[in-house]
């Protein structure tokens, strides 16, 4: 079988993400479907979509992982990508991935990912991997994690030198009302799983995460916008636990919120 041969769904799940849907659609292209699950944008989203032969499945808001399930059992083909609303492959992305299952059977596919801050690349610091193509024969979703959804496959991964383009932390605005989001919703994982607030995390955790980002994550290589962003990272560390810490206190001396 040659790898043009290798019918390759496309999947992602949207809420008012025209800033850069056109982009992350056209990297997609040659993907033999594209499945765009909605949860009701008001913006160009769905007309971009079209645009681009996606279908188009409305499905009221699940929470990531749920929706991202939602969205890949829509698939018709057996081997999936996955990329967010502001995440773009880089040119012939798909046939990179088609000749990779070729050549590498039993495995899934991994790509870095260039977090974009402020319009430019972050490419001097450390790149975080993702995997992104499978099969979803073999993949599932955990559906319990309120944030930083986490999907489980069952085959070895094989990082592939592609690199991902990431507008989703593109704007000091963007990454602060992100990070905010998802503490709240990393406070409400923990406390749903039991965990207890700590103080000694409470007191640690800034100064070690914006360390651990500065040095070892190589953010201090990008300048100003490394030391702004790797304080933005941190402070999400420190909200997750100050949200903990509100919430067993208001229950603990009976607080309505």
């Amino acid at each position: 079988m040659s790898y043009e041969q290798t019918p390759i769904s496309a999947y992602l799940i949207t809420l008012n993400e025209e800033a850069h849907l056109e982009e992350v659609l056209a990297s997609l292209a040659e993907a033999d479907e594209i499945v765009v699950v909605d949860s009701g944008s008001t913006d160009r989203t769905l007309a971009i979509a079209e645009k681009y032969g996606a279908r188009i499945v409305y499905q009221p808001w699940l929470g990531f992982a749920k929706q991202k399930a939602f969205a890949m059992a829509q698939c018709t083909h057996d081997w999936v990508i996955n990329l967010d609303g502001d995440e773009v492959l880089p040119a012939e992305g798909v046939r990179t991935i088609r000749q990779a299952i070729i050549e590498h059977p039993g495995r899934c596919f991994a790509f870095h990912r260039d977090d974009y801050f402020m319009g430019a690349s972050m490419r001097f610091a450390k790149m975080k991997y993702f995997r992104k193509a499978y099969p979803k024969s073999a993949a599932k979703w955990r559906e319990t994690d309120f944030v930083h959804e986490h999907i489980d496959i069952s085959l070895p991964t094989k990082i592939l030198p592609t690199i991902i383009k990431h507008y989703g932390h593109d704007s000091t605005e963007i990454i602060a009302a992100k990070k905010n989001r998802y503490s709240t919703l990393k406070a409400q994982q923990r406390e749903a799983k039991g965990r207890q607030f700590s103080v000694l995390r409470m007191l640690l955790i800034y100064p070690v995460m914006f360390l651990k980002l500065y040095l070892l994550h190589r953010f201090c290589l990008c300048g100003w916008r490394g030391f702004i962003k790797a304080n933005i990272e941190a402070g999400y560390f420190f909200l997750t636990e100050a949200k903990l810490f509100e919430k067993q206190f208001k229950t603990k001396h009976n607080i309505k919120s």
